[in-house]
This record gives structure tokens, sequence and C-alpha cells, in this order.
């Protein structure tokens, strides 16, 4: 008995990091998900378009702004290597930038506001990841999100639909603190970016195509099918954060791991199968819950169904593409997203316009099988390349 507790103990401390990123993401998507379910319930499908609308064009601005990337903080700074205040200065003035370009765009400077907030977001956790301040990154995640709860349900009360999209862009100012700090304690040194110039556009090139497959679905959806539709289909893609909470959370753990040389291939293993499992509940329960809890939301019964499977093959890219980073194989990764962009684009154009929805939705699960088939090629072609170089250097 006393070996057993032991075992259980000791299994306790090893995952102690990834138990506090899951407890962050756990809670904070659990908040976020059962407040958009019910902001779903109560704006009704137009309106809950229209919020996925602004949200898509604030998150396209501050994307296209963020040089540095998310993943490429979290890398060099678990490499103790002093590049984020660089990183962040180029960031938040292309966020400058693109805030005057969607105002005038849009005419609506909660977009704009949202840029800077998804900015210093984004920026914020990759800081603390990369110093691996996992219980820090999971307490302030969570207050984020009751943030966001909060002034979501006020602002909504007091300026309609669009006040959830106030709420959530003031929610991640909390981030802004970290970010800020950095700035004023280390020193902006552009000559630390010249030997990784080329890892930056890599991982620059990456999020532009990441901001693509992610947001500009939305963009179009809205103009050709309707907002009415567009809440359908941001309703099947709300399934699929709460789907893909487990590998993200893997994912988020693992990068900075792998960066610094510590692989964990069991735990992504894990991740994978348990994506399968997620994928089958949300297929079989999805027409039996869905007509009960959302009878309005009547076309995102099969597009549940057709974007579940995309948990699959993504909880795989999330896997290669923290092993592939971490060992700075960027352009792998460029390349095997680039696919993906350019096989959910052709869709929407082609499968979309014979389809409908169900067609975008198809050629996302498409789009990211095939990325997931790319990198595992990838990964066997670099193992055989390496042994192969090894087994030379033993002969000579």
């Amino acid at each position: 008995m006393k070996l057993g507790k032991d075992k259980i103990r000791n299994l306790l401390l090893k995952t102690k990091d990834i138990q506090q990123i899951a407890l962050g993401n756990v809670a904070g998507k659990a908040i976020i998900a059962v407040f958009w379910l019910y902001m779903a319930a109560v704006l009704g499908t137009e309106n809950y378009g229209q919020v996925n609308y602004l949200i898509a064009l604030g998150a396209m601005g501050a994307g296209l702004s963020m040089v540095g990337t998310s993943n490429m903080l979290i890398i060099y700074t678990a490499k103790k290597v002093p590049i984020e205040s660089t990183i962040y200065i180029i960031g938040l003035s292309l966020g400058t930038i693109s805030a005057i370009i969607l105002y005038i765009f849009s005419e609506n400077i909660i977009v704009s506001i949202f840029v800077f907030s998804y900015i210093f977001y984004n920026f914020g956790i990759a800081e603390l990841l990369g110093k691996k301040e996992y219980k820090k990154y999971s307490i302030i995640l969570i207050v984020q999100k009751i943030l966001f709860v909060g002034l979501g349900l006020l602002f909504y009360n007091l300026i309609g639909f669009e006040g959830v999209v106030l709420g959530f862009g003031l929610s991640m100012l909390i981030f802004s603190s970290i970010v800020l700090k950095q700035l004023k304690n280390t020193k902006i040194d552009f000559k630390i970016l010249k030997p990784r110039f080329g890892f930056m556009i890599n991982n620059y090139a990456l999020v532009i195509e990441k901001v693509l497959s992610a947001q500009v679905d939305k963009l179009i959806i809205a103009p050709i099918f309707g907002f009415s539709i567009l809440g359908n289909y941001a309703l099947s893609m709300q399934i699929l954060a709460v789907a893909t909470i487990l590998p993200s959370i893997v994912f988020q753990y693992t990068l900075s791991q792998d960066a610094s040389g510590n692989y964990n291939n069991k735990m992504k293993k894990i991740s994978v199968i348990a994506s399968v499992g997620m994928a089958g509940l949300a297929i079989l329960l999805a027409p039996i819950v869905l007509p009960i809890v959302f009878p309005e939301y009547t076309e995102a019964v099969q597009l549940i169904q057709i974007v579940s499977l995309h948990v699959i093959p993504s909880s795989i890219i999330l896997a290669y593409t923290s092993k592939l980073l971490g060992d700075e194989k960027s352009r792998y990764v460029l390349v095997g997203q680039g696919i993906s962009v350019g096989i959910y684009l052709s869709g929407i154009f082609t499968l979309g316009s014979i389809i409908g929805v169900n067609g975008i939705a198809i050629s996302l699960v498409l789009a990211a099988t095939a990325q997931a088939i790319f990198y595992i090629i990838c990964t066997q072609l670099i193992k055989n390349h390496e042994n192969k170089s090894q087994d030379q250097g033993k002969n000579d």
C-alpha cells in the first residue's frame, strides 16, 4: 500500500508542471465555453455571428502584427535568450498600424482596442510559458477568463452585442503588465535578432498562415452566407475548441520542454488517443443535445459532427509542431501549415460554393489531415537522415 502511495506521489510530482497548465486551461476554457454557449442562446444566430465577425477582424489585425510570434518567444525565453523586449516593441508598433487600418475599415474603435489586447495576451502567455512559470500562468489565465465573463455581460447589457467584444478585449489587458514590465527592465537590442532572422521570418509566415486558417473563414462566411449561418458555424467551432483542450495543454507544456531537450512522446501519444474519443463523443451527442439546448441553431448539428473529426489530426499536428519548433526546424512547420491553408482556402471556394457551409467544414478537416500526414513524413525523414549521419560518423 505504501509503495502504491509513493508511486502516486512521485507521479504527481513529475507531472506538477502540466497539472498547473491543465488547471489554467481546463478551468479557463470551461468558464469561457459556458459563457459562449450562454451567449449563443441569448444573442441568437444573427448577433452571435456578428460578434464572431468582429473578433475575427481584431484577431486578424493582431496576428499580422506579431512578427516574433508566441512560439518563438516561448522557445527563446526557454533558452534564456533575452529577446522579449525587442519582439514586444516591434509587435506593438505594428499593432498600432493594424489598429488604425481596422478602425478606418470597420469604423469601430472596439476592434482596434481588441488588436492591442490580443497582442498583450499572446506575448504575456508566451513569456510565462517560456520561463516555465506555470503556476502564475494558470492563475492569471483563470482571472482573465473570469474578467471576460464579468465585463462581457456588463458591456453587453450597456451597449448590446458589441459589448461582448469590448469585454473580451479589456479582460486581456491583464497581461499587459507582464509585457510592460519586461520592456521597462530589459534592453531593446535589434542586433540580437540578426542571427535568428531566418527563424523569425519563418515563424512570422507561420503566424500569417495560422491567422488565415483560423479567421479568414469567418470573414468569408459572413458576406457570402450571412451572419446567421456564421453564428451556426461559430457555435460548431466553439464545440471544437472544447474538444481540443487536452492537445493544446500538452502542446503548451511540451513546446518549452522540447526546446530544452526534454522530450515526452508518451504524453503526446495519450493526447492523440484521447482526441479520438472526444471526436466520437461529439459526433454521437450533437444530434441529441443540440436541438434541445440550442433549437435555433439547426445548421450546427451537421457542422459539429464534421468539425469534430478535426480534433484527431489537430492533436497530431500539435504534437509534431512542438518537436519541430523545439528543434528550430520551423521551415517544415511553415510548409505544412502552408499546405493546410492552401487546401482550406481552395475548399472554401470550391466545396463551399457547391455544398454550402458544410463544405467549408469538410475543407477544414481535409486541410488538417494533409498537414498531419506531412509532419509525420517529414519527422520520419529527418530521423532517418540523422541516424544515417550518426552511422557514417561512427564508421569514419
